[in-house]
């Protein structure tokens, strides 16, 4: 009898082969030109709804069929060119750790399972803990992203400080956190009239006086406000907030402070970046996405706590059917300190680029994106007609074409048409946001492919989109 789903040596050998020609070639081609088009993927993608096939299909045209048909229609985020949002880049050492991972197919959700390779997704967590600064006491678990790193942050801070009181609490977040984090809010029981949206300054970090102000208020009206939200790099602005700042307030009225750090936490590995996320340490809890800093394949997230035993103090449960509570403090049992059980292996993506290719590689390349970061920022000064919203603390810039000639619509109109010329070029891909109704441009510098010419590619394409527009 042939058993299907246990191929022969040969017949492993045979699909790998043809798997890393297609991703080997895929690789080589990242630096080629950005094509995609949002509207035509759309069309494409709707009209290709297909049955579950009963019969087999060769590997090679499926892999064929996925490559040449399914991949290229997709924001083109491991291009050196793609600076929206905020690219990831997925490092090849971070894609063969997860085949090793994903192959050995252990279970770590409990220490006893497979105690080496627990340890290994511990250490990684101790790395992080050491680099933003936390004691030896701290820990942490590796999540699918940062939204549900945060989502286990809200959940801890509302058990730990409200108990069963949550329709009582209140919840303090700037106007520009991360959309993930009223996700969170809403996921753990925190209602709309429980949340307080706080304005920023004129530096976009959240308004300490305003924040304060509301925080006593709530106090005065018998509400309990038990978390604060920072951000160490916001989405729309890259903007870090007042960490010490806050973390003060936030133990002053005995709350949680939480740094939602998922896109500018790793920059504290270099000099310039400790400086922006001073007071990170502080906080009692940090999300990070290694699939941002760290340039990982997507899927990768990090929650971070002052103190490990809060986690296992609200998600530690026991089962009949599982093994006895690990007592040993050197072995963690995520299973103890998390919302999930069973889960992959996920360390090992971080644990082995690390051990292959060592830290300092990482703190160069996030050296460069700052430097780059800081280089396009004073570029763009040199043409009168860039006018600079918010100048990178980290690698994102805002900006935005201005004409005093121009009432506000029909800026917005040309910004907007501006990212569709620079992006039909197909060379780079930026992304805009609205702030105080401006339409403005987004430019995040965060691949590990991307360099000195790609910003200087992003540079003559806005440039050229200007002068096409004026003239």
């Amino acid at each position: 009898m042939e058993y299907k789903l246990e191929p022969s040596e040969t017949e492993m050998k045979q699909m790998m082969e043809k798997a890393s020609d297609y991703i080997i070639d895929y690789m080589l081609n990242v630096d080629k030109p950005v094509h995609f088009n949002m509207e035509e993927a759309r069309k494409k993608a709707s009209g290709t709804i297909e049955k579950m096939p009963e019969s087999e299909i060769p590997l090679s045209d499926v892999l064929e069929d996925l490559f040449k048909n399914k991949i290229p229609y997709a924001f083109p985020t491991t291009s050196p060119g793609f600076m929206a949002y905020i690219p990831g880049g997925g490092i090849f050492h971070s894609v063969l750790a997860g085949l090793v991972a994903r192959a050995a197919n252990r279970y770590i959700g409990l220490n006893a399972s497979a105690p080496f390779l627990s340890q290994i997704e511990s250490d990684v967590i101790r790395w992080f803990c050491e680099m933003v600064q936390y004691s030896s006491s701290a820990g942490g678990i590796l999540t699918s992203g940062g939204s549900i790193a945060n989502l286990t942050a809200v959940i801890t801070a509302r058990d730990l400080i409200l108990g069963e009181e949550i329709s009582k609490g209140t919840v303090y977040a700037s106007e520009y956190s991360h959309h993930s984090m009223w996700k969170a809010f809403h996921a753990a029981g925190i209602f709309p009239s429980q949340m307080r949206i706080i304005p920023v300054d004129e530096k976009f970090k959240i308004d300490l006086n305003m924040l304060e102000e509301t925080i006593s208020k709530d106090v005065k009206d018998g509400h309990k406000p038990f978390m604060i939200i920072a951000n160490g790099g916001s989405t729309n602005t890259g903007t870090v907030d007042s960490l010490e700042e806050l973390c003060s307030i936030s133990q002053k009225f005995g709350m949680w402070c939480h740094v939602d750090a998922a896109y500018g936490g790793f920059f504290a590995m270099t000099e310039d970046g400790k400086t922006h996320l001073k007071g990170i340490g502080l906080a009692d809890s940090v999300t990070l996405d290694p699939h941002k800093g760290l340039f990982l394949p997507y899927g990768t997230g990090a929650l971070l706590v002052k103190d490990r035993n809060t986690l296992r103090k609200v998600f530690s449960h026991q089962a009949d059917y599982l093994p006895d509570n690990n007592e040993n403090d050197n072995l963690w049992d995520f299973s103890e300190m998390s919302l999930e059980l069973t889960r992959p292996f996920r360390g090992l993506g971080i644990w082995l680029p690390f051990k292959v290719l060592g830290t300092d590689v990482f703190k160069t390349a996030l050296k460069e994106k700052l430097d780059l970061a800081k280089y396009f920022h004073d570029e763009l000064k040199k043409n009168d007609c860039w006018e600079i919203i918010a100048p990178p603390e980290l690698s994102l810039t805002v900006f935005r074409f201005y004409d005093k000639a121009m009432d506000q619509d029909e800026l917005n109109r040309v910004n907007q048409e501006i990212i569709t010329r620079v992006n039909d070029k197909f060379r780079t891909h930026i992304s805009g946001t609205f702030i105080n109704d401006h339409f403005v441009l987004r430019d995040c510098i965060l691949s590990f492919r991307t360099h000195r010419k790609h910003i200087d590619w992003l540079l003559e394409d806005l440039n050229s989109a200007v002068k096409r527009m004026i003239n």
